[in-house]
């Protein structure tokens, strides 16, 4: 399984900025008992590549993902 995937705005923003990004999330998901988790892993599309939102990937005008 790959990394990241080229078209997910999360997985090219460099390392860092992604770090920090991991732990203010898990902050919230701590305050918030896990029940953000919950909805976004069941009511959102996810990359099956990257796992990550599918609305946080790239695409062009007709809907398909940029190459």
């Amino acid at each position: 399984m790959a990394n990241g995937c080229r078209d997910c705005r999360t997985c090219t923003k460099p390392g860092l900025i992604r770090m920090v990004q991991d732990w203010t999330l898990g902050v919230v998901y701590l305050c918030t008992a896990g029940l953000i988790f919950v909805m976004k892993r069941g009511f959102l599309r996810h990359c099956p590549q990257c796992k990550h939102r599918l609305g946080a990937h790239r695409r062009r005008i007709d809907g398909s993902f940029q190459d």
